[in-house]
């Protein structure tokens, strides 16, 4: 296999988040390279093709941090009552009688959580699409 067609494999590889140890034994099978050398190989091919690597990951990410976005929206629109219960009435009151909600609460922390973590993972995807041009 010539650097071109290599290359391409590297790239494909890289896009479907196959393990990089498994990436660098079918370059050392496909190749007359080392591992050590391979090794490098990847890392140079990573580094020269991030936006063709991340145009490959990017509808899986974005799928996946959406999807986050959206689930973590929902539960903090289904626990926000608990919130505003909280605040509407007398605070140690409420404070003190949240034994019951304890998993409402939960609900709210786990889906403020997943809404920061979602769009985090969707601002990173869609920034490697336009990385810097240095």
């Amino acid at each position: 296999m010539n650097d071109e067609e290599l290359t391409n494999l590297i790239i494909k590889e890289l896009g479907k988040h196959h393990d990089r140890k498994a990436i660098i034994q079918k370059v050392c099978e496909q190749s007359t390279l080392n591992w050590g050398e391979a090794e490098r190989f990847i890392t140079e091919v990573e580094l020269h093709n991030k936006r063709k690597i991340a145009a490959r990951q990017g509808p899986l990410l974005i799928f996946l941090s959406i999807g986050t976005l959206v689930l973590g929206i929902g539960l903090l629109a289904y626990n926000m009552e608990i919130l505003v219960a909280i605040f509407n009435k007398d605070l140690l009151q409420e404070i003190l009688s949240l034994r019951s909600g304890y998993y409402r609460l939960a609900g709210l922390v786990t889906g403020l959580g997943m809404t920061v973590g979602g769009l985090y993972g969707a601002w990173n995807v869609l920034a490697s699409f336009f990385p810097d041009s240095k």
